[in-house]
Protein backbone atom coordinates (compact mmCIF):
# COMPACT_ATOMS: atom_id res chain seq x y z
CA UNK A 1 0.00 0.00 0.00
CA UNK A 2 1.61 3.46 -1.12
CA UNK A 3 1.13 6.13 1.55
CA UNK A 4 1.40 9.55 1.24
CA UNK A 5 1.89 12.36 3.89
CA UNK A 6 0.77 16.35 3.65
CA UNK A 7 0.47 18.95 5.57
CA UNK A 8 -0.24 22.72 6.72
CA UNK A 9 -1.08 23.37 3.27
CA UNK A 10 -2.84 26.63 3.70
CA UNK A 11 -4.82 26.96 0.59
CA UNK A 12 -5.82 30.58 0.28
CA UNK A 13 -3.81 32.21 3.46
CA UNK A 14 -1.64 35.32 2.25
CA UNK A 15 0.22 35.85 5.29
CA UNK A 16 1.57 32.32 5.50
CA UNK A 17 4.02 33.48 3.09
CA UNK A 18 5.58 35.71 5.21
CA UNK A 19 5.40 33.97 7.53
CA UNK A 20 7.03 30.92 6.70
CA UNK A 21 8.33 32.61 3.36
CA UNK A 22 6.77 30.63 1.11
CA UNK A 23 6.81 31.45 -2.68
CA UNK A 24 3.74 33.43 -4.24
CA UNK A 25 2.59 30.31 -6.18
CA UNK A 26 3.07 27.86 -3.40
CA UNK A 27 -0.42 26.73 -3.64
CA UNK A 28 0.40 25.76 -7.71
CA UNK A 29 3.25 23.82 -6.48
CA UNK A 30 1.33 21.61 -3.85
CA UNK A 31 -1.19 21.07 -6.57
CA UNK A 32 1.15 19.77 -8.98
CA UNK A 33 3.10 18.03 -7.18
CA UNK A 34 -0.42 16.00 -5.80
CA UNK A 35 -1.46 15.24 -9.41
CA UNK A 36 1.91 13.57 -10.18
CA UNK A 37 2.16 10.95 -7.65
CA UNK A 38 -0.40 8.32 -7.34
CA UNK A 39 -0.93 6.88 -3.64
CA UNK A 40 -3.42 4.42 -2.30
CA UNK A 41 -3.97 6.80 0.20
CA UNK A 42 -3.42 10.68 1.31
CA UNK A 43 -2.82 11.39 5.13
CA UNK A 44 -3.13 15.47 5.00
CA UNK A 45 -1.90 16.74 8.57
CA UNK A 46 -4.24 18.97 8.82
CA UNK A 47 -4.66 22.99 8.09
CA UNK A 48 -5.96 22.41 4.78
CA UNK A 49 -7.01 26.13 3.78
CA UNK A 50 -7.19 29.53 5.37
CA UNK A 51 -9.35 32.51 3.90
CA UNK A 52 -12.87 31.87 3.51
CA UNK A 53 -12.86 29.78 0.59
CA UNK A 54 -12.69 25.97 1.91
CA UNK A 55 -14.99 25.19 -1.17
CA UNK A 56 -12.65 26.25 -3.69
CA UNK A 57 -9.71 24.69 -2.35
CA UNK A 58 -11.29 21.64 -1.71
CA UNK A 59 -13.01 20.98 -5.44
CA UNK A 60 -9.17 22.30 -6.73
CA UNK A 61 -7.63 19.71 -4.12
CA UNK A 62 -10.02 16.81 -4.93
CA UNK A 63 -9.93 17.83 -8.95
CA UNK A 64 -6.07 16.06 -8.47
CA UNK A 65 -5.85 13.43 -5.87
CA UNK A 66 -7.40 10.41 -6.71
CA UNK A 67 -7.10 7.70 -3.66
CA UNK A 68 -8.84 7.83 0.02
CA UNK A 69 -7.80 10.82 1.82
CA UNK A 70 -7.51 11.34 5.74
CA UNK A 71 -7.83 14.81 6.85
CA UNK A 72 -6.48 14.98 10.78
CA UNK A 73 -8.24 18.56 11.92
CA UNK A 74 -5.50 21.38 12.08
CA UNK A 75 -6.38 24.78 13.95
CA UNK A 76 -7.61 26.26 10.64
CA UNK A 77 -9.75 23.91 9.54
CA UNK A 78 -13.07 25.37 11.31
CA UNK A 79 -15.31 23.45 9.32
CA UNK A 80 -17.60 20.40 10.75
CA UNK A 81 -16.44 16.62 9.60
CA UNK A 82 -19.92 16.20 8.18
CA UNK A 83 -18.84 19.23 5.74
CA UNK A 84 -15.41 18.21 5.14
CA UNK A 85 -16.91 14.17 4.27
CA UNK A 86 -19.10 16.37 1.69
CA UNK A 87 -16.50 17.69 -0.03
CA UNK A 88 -14.57 14.80 -0.73
CA UNK A 89 -12.62 13.39 2.59
CA UNK A 90 -12.82 9.59 3.50
CA UNK A 91 -11.66 9.96 7.21
CA UNK A 92 -11.84 13.37 9.24
CA UNK A 93 -10.75 13.20 12.91
CA UNK A 94 -8.00 14.89 15.18
CA UNK A 95 -5.46 11.93 15.61
CA UNK A 96 -5.08 8.30 14.24
CA UNK A 97 -3.35 5.38 15.41
CA UNK A 98 -1.93 2.93 13.19
CA UNK A 99 0.63 0.32 12.65
CA UNK A 100 2.62 0.54 9.36
CA UNK A 101 5.87 -0.96 8.95
CA UNK A 102 6.47 -2.10 12.28
CA UNK A 103 5.73 0.97 14.36
CA UNK A 104 2.92 2.59 16.36
CA UNK A 105 2.26 5.75 14.51
CA UNK A 106 0.01 8.34 15.43
CA UNK A 107 -0.64 11.03 13.03
CA UNK A 108 -2.13 14.70 14.33
CA UNK A 109 -1.97 17.81 13.64
CA UNK A 110 -0.16 19.13 17.15
CA UNK A 111 2.37 17.05 19.02
CA UNK A 112 0.26 14.54 21.14
CA UNK A 113 1.44 13.68 24.34
CA UNK A 114 3.54 10.97 25.16
CA UNK A 115 3.69 8.46 27.67
CA UNK A 116 5.93 5.50 28.03
CA UNK A 117 4.85 2.95 25.75
CA UNK A 118 1.28 4.61 23.87
CA UNK A 119 3.29 5.01 20.87
CA UNK A 120 6.08 4.68 18.52
CA UNK A 121 5.86 7.57 16.73
CA UNK A 122 3.81 10.90 15.89
CA UNK A 123 3.78 12.40 13.04
CA UNK A 124 2.76 15.69 13.03
CA UNK A 125 2.75 19.06 11.31
CA UNK A 126 1.66 22.58 12.56
CA UNK A 127 5.54 24.12 13.46
CA UNK A 128 6.28 24.27 9.67
CA UNK A 129 9.87 25.49 8.74
CA UNK A 130 9.71 27.54 12.29
CA UNK A 131 10.00 25.20 15.00
CA UNK A 132 14.06 25.91 15.77
CA UNK A 133 13.30 29.58 16.58
CA UNK A 134 10.29 28.20 18.56
CA UNK A 135 11.98 26.08 20.46
CA UNK A 136 14.81 29.21 21.01
CA UNK A 137 11.76 31.34 22.33
CA UNK A 138 12.21 33.76 19.09
CA UNK A 139 8.26 34.96 18.93
CA UNK A 140 7.88 36.88 15.78
CA UNK A 141 4.27 36.54 15.65
CA UNK A 142 1.29 38.49 18.17
CA UNK A 143 0.38 35.33 20.28
CA UNK A 144 2.51 32.94 18.96
CA UNK A 145 4.40 32.10 22.21
CA UNK A 146 0.78 31.32 24.18
CA UNK A 147 -0.29 29.36 20.77
CA UNK A 148 2.70 26.75 20.81
CA UNK A 149 3.77 26.57 24.79
CA UNK A 150 1.71 23.22 25.56
CA UNK A 151 2.49 21.81 21.96
CA UNK A 152 5.83 22.67 22.68
CA UNK A 153 6.38 21.25 25.87
CA UNK A 154 4.76 17.90 24.31
CA UNK A 155 7.92 17.52 21.95
CA UNK A 156 9.94 14.14 22.55
CA UNK A 157 12.45 12.24 20.52
CA UNK A 158 9.19 10.68 19.55
CA UNK A 159 7.66 13.29 17.36
CA UNK A 160 8.57 13.96 14.09
CA UNK A 161 7.52 16.84 12.67
CA UNK A 162 6.81 17.23 8.58
CA UNK A 163 6.83 20.56 7.02
CA UNK A 164 6.00 21.08 3.78
CA UNK A 165 7.78 24.18 3.33
CA UNK A 166 10.80 21.51 3.68
CA UNK A 167 9.97 18.92 1.33
CA UNK A 168 9.46 21.62 -1.75
CA UNK A 169 5.78 21.83 -1.48
CA UNK A 170 6.00 18.07 -2.30
CA UNK A 171 3.99 15.04 -0.36
CA UNK A 172 6.22 12.62 0.56
CA UNK A 173 5.59 8.63 1.10
CA UNK A 174 5.28 7.40 4.37
CA UNK A 175 8.18 4.75 3.66
CA UNK A 176 10.57 6.93 2.60
CA UNK A 177 9.64 9.54 5.69
CA UNK A 178 10.28 7.06 8.14
CA UNK A 179 13.43 5.86 6.49
CA UNK A 180 14.67 8.98 6.38
CA UNK A 181 14.11 10.11 10.11
CA UNK A 182 15.31 6.43 11.37
CA UNK A 183 18.59 7.38 10.26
Amino acid sequence: MKIYLTTDTHFGHEKIKEYCGRPDNFEELILKDLSKIKPDLLIHLGDFSLGGKDEVWHQKFMDVVKCKKWLLRGNHDKQTDFWYLQHGWDWVGNASTNFFFGKKIVFSHRPVMYSVGSFDLNIHGHFHNTLHRLLEGQWVVPGEKERNQVDLANLSEHHKLLSIEETDYKAVSLEDYLNKNDK
